[in-house]
């Protein structure tokens, strides 16, 4: 076989010996023409330069192109293992923290000493921390492979940094650091379009490293109206905190993955590093910027603007919070392999009053399915013999089961999973870890005609039941009238919403006084929001038409005119509860 050189100069010595031949031939008919001179030089030139092109230009270029194309592939492949990868550590690390999170709610239901609370509220807060974590890692995967999308809906501003507040309060509370937040009416009544859950999540991060590096002081979470016009909003978010501060020369490294300021802030404080990175990817995919202006040992201020179109009217939500639903006798098939998630499920939904049934596997849950007849399937996706997704293809040619509601209980977070979900027939999914609420709000959803109403529940008769019953404008769920231990916790948590929340009112007015908007607002919504769960429905209208009024800016004199009806309300309440017969005691502790 001939190299590429000896090649090329074979083929020039052979054009230069057909040039001599063709000369040669020609120079017997005196004279050359000029014209004929010049065609052979320029096929001369054509001749050599041809493969000289080949072999030094295009013969490299295609070469590296494919050599391109051979490194995309594996590229490709990377990624596609990667994903996989992140799939499936996903599966493995939730399903454990499912497993985690479900005993620890479970065991605290009924604390036998204050010791045990204490290590079981360590052992939720930790694993809520690991969840964090994991979702962290998730995020700043699917943003770097482009599988990251933002939701455009419209919503309330003042909704987001409500939420962004109760979090951040907790957080604040435990280090005894105060929060103010400051944000005008109109900031916060704004309608605008966007991704509100990732914009909470900045704001939470950005909330509670405020808060993990400050040991005193204040955390301030602040938002203005920087310009704005027919169409669109621009905003400047801000969070004060007074922590360590951070040294010029770091200000920027911060917002890398991975990077802190050094390590001993990692062995003091925790952390991986990622909340900032994720942050500054999430402004960025909206459009904004996000920096940082600090000083060590006086503290910092992280800031973010963005530019946010304006959002249609919201759609109006029910101000008063429905009642539990009474969930007793629903027959809930759960497919799941794990033998201690199979134990949280089925004892979440016993407490729910459903009855469940377990299958271990895909197949083992297509006979279940096919011999009895469920209201509702939980379905996980990944099981030995058969995973969920063929299961519930082949459940859904069973006679009765088109529309049968069938949930995919999973710990795969990524949307793509989701996607394959719908794609085999299931209607909806539940992620790990399973909560109580998550299981009832889903059975609800997928089961309104079949839960009941709470009035048409059994009742436990006791006389606690029937001093409960004269109590107007109370209105109790359910799953509290089953016996009387559960009316007993339930009348516990009316003496602590009394004991909490009945100077409400005052501190409002007093709030309003010192023109502190949002703290009065914040106020009548805890208020709301409390009173719903455990069914004051008088106290939560009321409460719900002052959160109205002072988002409209309504006057004085009218707020004033709920303030009084409430604290009336509130008073009228507490003086019916600390009636009850196990009250009195519970209220002299």
């Amino acid at each position: 076989m001939y190299s590429p050189k000896r090649l090329l100069a074979i083929l020039i010595i052979s054009v230069f010996a057909a040039e001599l031949l063709i000369m040669s031939v020609l120079s017997l008919f005196e004279p050359i023409p000029e014209w004929v001179e010049n065609s052979l030089d320029a096929f001369l030139l054509v001749v050599l330069v041809s493969p000289m092109l080949y072999f030094w230009v295009f013969r490299p270029l295609k070469m590296l192109n494919a050599e391109l194309e051979a490194r995309t592939r594996d590229a490709e492949s990377a990624n596609r293992a990667k994903s996989a990868f992140m799939a499936n550590i996903s599966h493995e690390i939730r399903t454990p923290l499912h497993v985690l999170i479900g005993l620890g709610q479970l065991l605290r239901r009924d604390p036998d000493h204050p010791v045990q609370l204490q290590r079981l509220d360590q052992l939720c807060a930790t694993s809520d921390h690991l969840l964090a974590l994991v979702n962290d890692i998730l995020d700043l995967s699917k943003i770097e492979s482009g599988r990251f999308v933002l939701d455009d809906s419209a919503f309330i501003l003042g909704s987001v940094i409500d939420q962004v507040r109760e979090v951040v309060t907790q957080l604040a509370f435990v280090k005894k650091l105060a929060l103010k937040i400051d944000i005008s009416p109109a900031c916060f009544n704004a309608v605008v379009r966007g991704d509100a859950l990732r914009l909470s999540q900045i704001l939470i991060n950005l909330g509670g490293n405020a808060v993990k590096f400050s040991n005193h002081g204040k955390i301030q979470i602040g938002v203005s109206i920087l310009e704005e016009n027919a169409a669109t909003l621009r905003l400047c978010f801000s969070v004060l905190d007074s922590g360590i501060g951070i040294a010029k020369e770091d200000q920027t490294r911060i917002f890398l993955p991975f990077e802190q300021i050094d390590g001993s802030i990692t062995r003091e404080y925790g952390g991986t590093g990622l909340g900032l990175a994720i942050c500054h990817r999430l402004v960025s995919m909206m459009g904004g910027r996000i920096w940082v202006d600090s000083q060590p040992g006086v503290g910092s201020t992280f800031s973010f603007e963005l530019t946010l179109a304006r959002g249609d009217k919201v759609p109006e939500t029910a101000s008063v919070m429905p009642t539990a639903p009474d969930l007793v006798g629903l027959r809930v098939l759960v497919a799941e392999d794990h033998p201690l998630s199979q134990e949280i499920i089925l004892e979440m939904l016993e407490d729910l009053g459903c009855i469940a049934e377990i299958a271990t596997d895909g197949v083992e849950a297509v006979e279940c399915a096919l011999v009895h007849d469920f209201d509702l399937i939980l379905m996980d996706m990944q099981m030995p013999k058969m995973d969920g997704l063929a299961a519930t293809r082949i459940i859904r040619t069973l006679p009765g089961h088109r529309d049968k509601p069938i949930i995919a209980l999973t710990a795969n977070a990524f949307v793509e999973d989701r996607q394959r979900c719908q794609d085999a027939g299931m209607n909806d999914h539940i992620s790990k870890p399973v909560t109580p609420a998550k299981l009832a709000s889903i059975l609800s959803k997928w089961l309104p005609d079949l839960v009941v109403p709470s009035e048409q529940g059994a009742q436990c008769e006791c006389e606690l039941s029937e001093a409960l019953a004269k109590i107007s404008g109370l209105e109790v769920a359910i799953s509290w009238w089953r016996s009387p231990e559960r009316l007993a916790d339930y009348c516990a948590l009316l003496i602590k919403f009394v004991k909490l929340h009945g100077q409400d009112i005052s501190l409002l007015r007093e709030h309003l006084a010192a023109g502190e908007f949002y703290a009065a607002h914040a106020i009548a919504h805890n208020l709301k929001g409390i009173a719903g769960l455990i069914g004051a429905r008088r106290v939560e209208s009321l409460a719900d038409e002052m959160v109205q009024a002072l988002r409209s800016g309504s006057d004085n004199v009218d707020i004033a005119k709920m303030e009084g009806a409430c604290e009336a309300e509130l008073a009228r309440l507490r003086v019916a509860i600390r009636a009850l017969p196990i009250a009195e005691e519970s209220f002299a502790k």
